[in-house]
């Protein structure tokens, strides 16, 4: 950047035009893209989510007016983070390192000029950032200060604070690899800060938003880096020597399969979601029910979930999230849970159970659609038995035999598959069940019914081998890290001791 410690106002006049504060523009992708050069990129990416480029949008410091509905990154998240203060700190100090690097020799000048600091700069630096910082007490103010030097000091508090807000990730994120777009190579020294800043200054619009961002980290990409966050990861995987592979975290059905759901419901004038729980899977189906707007959601009518009295602990907390949600009201959902006893321990009655109430509430009720969620080809008994009702069916792709797809293709009735949904918004359904696993043998041990047998990592292979849970080693490892290296030992007042799991 040629940073220097005096800038003359013939240097000033000079630059103005390069970098002054008039110049700063919100570049999203590089005006040397063709059109079809971006047409091509939405079509690969067009069914990817924004839950964590909303995320790193946040927290490198995008204008606020970028986020909201219809707009770049969510407005949900904006909130959710902007409560808390480990990542408002890590914000408010990202938001002022844009501000250096933008406009640099500006407040150079400013400081050996006028005297003012970034309190009194509301032109160049915002100022509500810096009052934030101090409110939550964090304090940078230099007296007689050089912009190099504020530079150092707020990449000190990022490299401490950074860690802080691993948290506000999902655990199927390489955090490693996410940390390093906010850390600035050998940002504690002149050299490293001069050198930055002489990159972010040859092509400022390379960055998204203009924010800062550790450019070794995040290789160049085509256009935007947070266009959506199946583009972020695969370049921020790739520029690490790595493949994102969690493709399923990141992508939503596709358009067909709204389109489906859409022609559905707008036929129908009472639908109901039948789901069989020994053939479908909890995570999945709250991704799918998660996925569907608000409005398709109101013209259910109710969600009935077939259970064994044998069931998983993944649907346990499957109903339980579902209450709390629509407690607050972000869903009108009517879900009952309906668990099926067996009369013989070897036989299931769920299926008969389903097949009954299903036509019960057609010719009752007045059902006119049904949304099947199963994998089991039993059920197309049942769908032939009721020519006049609209089915969609949503099977699971490792469960689903050919036939099935052909037979329901062959009759005209559209299926899908819960596979194709964003498990991302409903992993914390595999995060909570394990935590309530782990936490029930602990109490367990704790209250003495067990001896010599307090292993986390044994009553964590437990649990997921209990709730039918699949991970990969390096999920766990995430987890193990996240959540039981943190445990919380308590003593009550008449001594006993209790262990929880902070989730």
């Amino acid at each position: 950047m040629g940073k220097s410690s005096m800038i003359t106002a013939h240097s000033l006049q000079d630059l103005a035009k390069l970098i002054g504060p008039e110049d700063v523009e919100i570049a999203e992708e590089p005006e040397s893209m063709q059109p079809s050069d971006k047409k091509a990129i939405r079509s690969e990416y067009r069914n990817s989510t924004y839950g964590i480029v909303s995320r790193v949008a946040y927290l490198i410091g995008v204008n606020r007016e970028i986020f909201g509905d219809g707009l770049q990154f969510s407005g949900e998240i904006y909130t959710e983070l902007d409560k808390l203060q480990e990542a408002r700190i890590i914000r408010n100090l990202c938001r002022i390192r844009n501000a250096m690097e933008q406009n640099y020799i500006a407040i150079s000048n400013a400081f050996h000029q006028t005297y003012n600091n970034i309190g009194s700069l509301p032109e160049y630096i915002p100022t509500d950032a810096v009052n934030q910082l101090n409110k939550d007490e964090v304090r940078i103010y230099k007296t007689n200060p050089e912009v190099d030097d504020y530079i150092i000091a707020i990449n000190t508090e990022i490299n401490n604070r950074i860690q802080t807000v691993a948290k506000v990730f999902p655990e199927w994120v390489k955090w490693e690899y996410i940390r390093l777009v906010f850390l600035m190579p050998n940002g504690t020294k002149k050299d490293g800060v001069k050198k930055a800043g002489e990159y972010y200054i040859s092509d400022r619009n390379r960055y998204p938003y203009q924010c800062w961002v550790n450019w070794d980290a995040v290789a160049s990409g085509t256009g935007n880096i947070l266009y959506e966050d199946e583009k972020f990861l695969t370049i921020l995987y790739e520029s690490n020597n790595d493949y994102f592979s969690s493709l399923s975290m990141v992508r939503d059905a596709g358009n067909q399969t709204f389109r489906n759901l859409e022609n559905l419901l707008e036929k129908s004038r009472k639908c109901v979601v039948v789901v069989d729980c020994e053939n479908a899977d909890a995570v999945k189906l709250a991704a799918a029910m998660s996925s569907l707007p608000i409005a398709q959601l109101d013209k259910v009518e109710k969600v009935l979930l077939f259970d064994s009295e044998y069931t998983t602990d993944q649907w346990k907390t499957y109903v339980d999230q579902s209450l709390k949600d629509a407690a607050k009201d972000k869903t009108s959902l009517n879900l009952k849970h309906i668990v099926v006893e067996r009369l013989n321990q070897n036989k299931s009655q769920v299926d008969m159970t389903l097949a009954v109430r299903t036509c019960r509430e057609v010719y009752t009720a007045g059902v006119d659609a049904v949304i099947l969620v199963s994998s089991d080809s039993d059920y197309w008994a049942m769908i032939r038995q009721l020519p006049g009702v609209n089915f969609l069916v949503m099977l699971e792709k490792r469960k689903t035999g050919q036939v099935i797809m052909d037979t329901l293709a062959l009759h005209n009735i559209p299926y899908c598959f819960t596979d194709d949904f964003c498990t991302g918004a409903s992993y914390s359904i595999k995060t909570t069940t394990l935590i309530n696993a782990i936490q029930e043998q602990i109490d367990r041990v704790m209250s003495g019914e067990f001896e010599n047998k307090f292993n986390v990592r044994n009553m964590m292979e437990t649990a997921l081998q209990d709730s039918w849970i699949s991970m990969t080693e390096r999920e766990k490892e995430a987890f193990y890290s996240r959540y039981l290296m943190h445990m919380k030992m308590t003593i009550s007042q008449d001594g006993r001791i209790e262990i929880k799991i902070q989730g």
